[in-house]
């Protein structure tokens, strides 16, 4: 299952399926990380805080729904 499929899906996903979605998501924000080094002020502003700042809120939201559910 895609990482978006499965995101829109966190209800339904099982512990294991949340904690290895959240595996991915938090690998997908180190390299979208890695990604947005060279980027410049202004394309940071724009685009990569933007982003990296709903990425690491799904991680968030994984995180809650785990502990919601142990």
């Amino acid at each position: 299952m895609h990482n978006s499929t499965a995101y829109e899906r966190r209800k339904t996903l099982s512990l294991n399926e949340l904690e290895r979605l959240r595996s991915t998501l938090v690998d997908e924000v180190e390299n979208y990380r890695i990604g947005i080094r060279g980027y410049s002020p202004e394309k940071m502003a724009k685009h990569g805080t933007p982003y990296l700042a709903k990425l690491e809120a799904r991680v968030a939201e994984i995180d809650a729904e785990i502990a919601g559910r142990v």
